[in-house]
C-alpha cells in the first residue's frame, strides 16, 4: 500500500514537471544558433580622398540597434546607424586627408560601447610618391613625371629646385590619385635636383633628377684660325671652364650662376682632321665633342673700316693653287698656296657701310667670312663761317671743320632753311667732299626787306655710310643793297630839261649794283610815267624820248632802288620832288653859248673903251 502510494505520488510529480516545462516553452521559446556577422570594405585600398563602402551582412540579431563604425579610432561621418530588419546595411566615407600612409582598422561597436566587430589592417592608405621616365640628362631633357597617392580629384604643384623653388607645372589628381606631367628641365648647374608635388591637403613626395653637362658648337667644321661659338650649360655655377681642342687649350670661360657659359674661340692652327673638344670645369664635369678641322682661313679682323688694310691666312688648301679673295661678289685680291696649302692675302677695304661676306676659294675649297664695317658715327663738325647771326651775300659761303674718322673718306651733308626746325629747306646738297662749299648761280638766296634770316647746319657721314647727329643750325641774314641818298634835283626846285638825276652809289657784298628809278605824278606811284631799270651809273639825264613822258608846268615826285648781283633789291630811297617848267623857247644850250658869246663882246667892247681913252 505504501509502495502505490509512492508510485501515484511520483507519477502526479512528473505530470506537473512536464506541465510546468510546457508552460515555460511557451511563455520563453528558446532561440537558435546565429552567424556571426561580416563586413566588406570597397575597394581595400586608395589614396586619401577615396571613397569606401562598408557592408555588412548577418546583423540579424542587431535589428533595430544602433551601431557606430569607426576608422581606426575615429567615428566616420554617417555613423551611427540603425540596424534594418533583414540585418544588413551599407554606409560610405571618405578617407581623411589627415590619414597615415599604411594600414588602417575599421571596428563596429553597440551603442554601449561594447565593440562587435574589429578588422584589424583592412584598408592601406597609399603613400604619395613620384617615379621619372629619365633619372638623368642634360639642361633641356624632355621628362615626364608620375605621382600616385595624392589626394583624389584634387589640384596640386610642381616644383624643380634650381637656385631657388622655381613651379614647373600643375595637374589634378584623377580619382585614384595619380597624375602624370611632361616638362623641360630648365637652366640650372649640375648635380641633383630635387622636384617636389605639393597639394593644400598636406601631400608631399621628392625625387631627384641628375643634370649632366652639355658641351656645344655652333660648328661641327672649319677651317684654322676660323672663329667657333661654344656654349655649355650643366656645369658648376661660378667656376672656371677650360676648352681644350685635341690637347690645345684654346680658351677659358666663367659659368654664371645656372652653370652655363658661351664663349668664342679661333681654330687652332693644327693638321686637318677629326678632333675631341672637351669642356671641362674645376670639379671634374666634362662634355666632349667632335669637331674637324678643314681649309679656312682667319681675317685680321671682323670689323673694321674702310680704307684700312684687312690681311687673310688660310690653310690647309690646295698647294700651289690660285687663291681668290671675294668682297661680297667682287674680286678683291689673289694669293699662291704654298706647299703646304698656306696662303696671305691682303687688301684694302673698299667704301660702304653694314654687313660683307669675304670668300675665299682654290677653286675646290670655298670659305665664308663675315665682315663688319665699324658703326662709330663720326663727330659733329664744328661750324665756321657765315658767323652766327653774320651777314652774307646771296652767293653764300660756308666753311667748317673738317672731321677725324676711321672710316674714310668722310664726306658732309649741307642743309640751309628759311625756318629753325629745317621743315623749309632751300639747299640740300649731300655728298660733300670738301669742308666748305660755295653756292653756285642756281642756288643763290633771296634776301627779304624785313631781314628774313637762314638757318644752316652740317652732318658727316664717314666711308662705312655713318652719318653723324647735325651741328646746331647758324643764324645769318642775306645782305641787301643800301638805300641810296637823293642829289638831283633837290626837293621841290624847278627844273627845266634836261633834267639831270643823281643820287649816292650804294654798297652791297654782291657786286655790281644796277639801278631802278621810277618818276610818277603821285608819291604813290601807282602809276610811274617813267620806269627805268638796271641803269649801272648812280645818275640819269631825262632824254627827248623821256620828256613826252612829262608834262610842263608840273610837279612830279622820284626815287631810286639799289639792286645787286643775286637781284636782291634795296629798299626805296626817301620819295624827291620837282616841278617841271616852261623853257624860255630856246634850247637850253643855245642860252648857254648866248651868255658865252655875250660875255666876250663885253670884254672887247672894253677893251676898245680902254684903248680910246689912253689915246686922248
Amino acid at each position: 500500500m505504501r509502495k502505490v502510494t509512492i508510485s501515484i505520488r511520483i507519477r502526479r510529480y512528473l505530470v506537473s514537471l512536464a506541465l510546468v516545462a510546457l508552460l515555460f516553452s511557451i511563455v520563453f521559446p528558446s532561440s537558435p544558433v546565429l552567424a556571426a556577422p561580416v563586413v566588406t570594405l570597397t575597394p581595400s585600398s586608395g589614396a586619401v580622398g577615396t571613397t569606401i563602402t562598408i557592408t555588412g551582412t548577418v546583423f540579424d540579431s542587431y535589428q533595430g540597434d544602433n551601431i557606430h563604425v569607426f576608422f581606426d579610432t575615429t567615428e566616420i561621418e554617417n555613423s551611427p546607424l540603425i540596424v534594418p530588419p533583414e540585418g544588413t546595411f551599407s554606409v560610405s566615407f571618405i578617407i581623411p586627408a589627415t590619414a597615415a600612409a599604411g594600414k588602417h582598422s575599421i571596428r563596429i561597436k553597440s551603442e554601449v560601447g561594447l565593440t562587435i566587430l574589429s578588422m584589424e589592417d583592412v584598408f592601406t592608405v597609399v603613400a604619395a610618391t613620384l617615379s621619372l621616365d629619365i633619372l638623368e640628362g642634360n639642361v633641356g631633357t624632355t621628362v615626364i613625371i608620375a605621382g600616385s597617392g595624392f589626394y583624389v580629384d584634387k589640384p596640386l604643384t610642381l616644383y624643380y629646385m634650381n637656385l631657388s623653388l622655381n613651379q614647373i607645372g600643375s595637374e589634378i589628381a584623377t580619382s585614384a590619385g595619380k597624375f602624370s606631367h611632361q616638362f623641360v628641365i630648365p637652366i640650372g648647374p649640375a648635380g641633383y635636383h630635387n622636384i617636389t608635388a605639393v597639394n593644400e591637403y598636406g601631400n608631399h613626395a621628392e625625387i631627384q633628377f641628375k643634370v649632366l653637362p652639355d658641351l656645344k658648337l655652333n660648328l661641327d667644321s672649319a677651317g684654322a684660325g676660323e672663329l667657333v661659338n661654344a656654349s655649355g650649360t650643366g656645369y658648376t655655377s661660378r667656376t672656371v671652364v677650360t676648352i681644350i681642342f685635341g690637347s690645345v687649350g684654346v680658351t677659358v670661360a666663367q659659368t654664371d650662376d645656372f652653370g652655363s657659359f658661351d664663349i668664342d674661340f679661333y681654330v687652332p692652327s693644327l693638321k686637318p682632321m677629326s678632333y675631341d673638344v672637351r669642356a671641362q670645369d674645376s670639379f671634374g664635369n666634362t662634355d666632349t665633342t667632335q669637331f674637324t678641322i678643314s681649309a679656312g682661313a682667319n681675317l685680321s679682323e671682323s670689323i673694321g673700316a674702310t680704307g684700312s688694310e684687312l690681311t687673310i691666312n688660310g690653310s690647309g688648301f690646295i698647294p700651289g693653287h690660285t687663291i681668290t679673295v671675294y668682297y661680297d661678289d667682287i674680286p678683291i685680291a689673289l694669293a699662291l698656296a704654298d706647299n703646304n696649302g698656306d696662303f696671305t692675302a691682303t687688301f684694302t677695304v673698299p667704301p660702304g657701310g653694314g654687313d660683307h661676306i669675304i670668300t675665299v676659294s682654290d677653286g675646290s675649297n670655298t670659305k665664308k667670312y663675315n665682315f663688319s664695317l665699324e658703326k662709330e658715327p663720326p663727330p659733329v663738325p664744328v661750324l665756321l663761317l657765315p658767323n652766327d647771326e653774320s651777314m652774307t651775300k646771296a652767293e653764300a659761303f660756308f666753311d667748317w671743320n673738317d672731321v677725324a674718322d676711321a672710316s674714310l673718306p668722310v664726306s658732309y651733308n649741307l642743309e640751309v632753311a628759311s625756318d629753325l626746325n629745317f621743315a623749309s629747306v632751300v639747299v640740300y646738297k649731300v655728298g660733300i667732299n670738301a669742308s666748305q662749299y660755295a653756292l653756285t648761280d642756281n642756288e643763290i638766296l633771296s634776301a627779304s626787306f624785313k631781314n628774313a634770316p637762314y638757318f644752316w647746319r652740317i652732318k658727316a657721314v664717314d666711308g662705312a655710310g655713318n652719318e653723324g647727329e647735325y651741328s646746331e643750325p647758324w643764324v645769318f641774314y642775306i645782305s641787301v643793297p643800301s638805300t641810296p641818298d637823293l642829289y638831283l634835283p633837290m626837293t621841290d626846285a624847278e627844273v627845266e630839261l634836261p633834267i639831270h638825276f643823281s643820287w649816292q652809289s650804294a654798297a652791297s657784298l654782291s657786286t655790281p649794283i644796277t639801278y631802278n628809278l621810277q618818276i610818277a605824278a603821285t608819291p604813290d606811284f601807282i602809276a610811274p610815267l617813267l620806269n627805268k631799270t638796271g641803269l649801272s651809273a648812280s645818275e640819269y639825264l631825262v632824254s627827248d624820248a623821256d620828256e613826252t613822258q612829262l608834262e610842263k608846268n608840273n610837279s612830279y615826285f622820284w626815287r631810286v632802288q639799289a639792286v645787286d648781283n643775286a637781284r636782291n633789291a634795296g629798299e626805296w630811297a626817301a620819295v624827291g620832288s620837282f616841278y617841271f617848267i616852261t623853257s624860255s623857247g630856246f634850247p637850253g644850250w643855245a642860252t648857254i653859248i648866248l651868255i658865252i658869246i655875250g660875255f666876250f663882246i663885253g670884254i672887247l667892247l672894253a677893251f676898245r673903251i680902254g684903248r680910246r681913252t689912253a689915246y686922248h
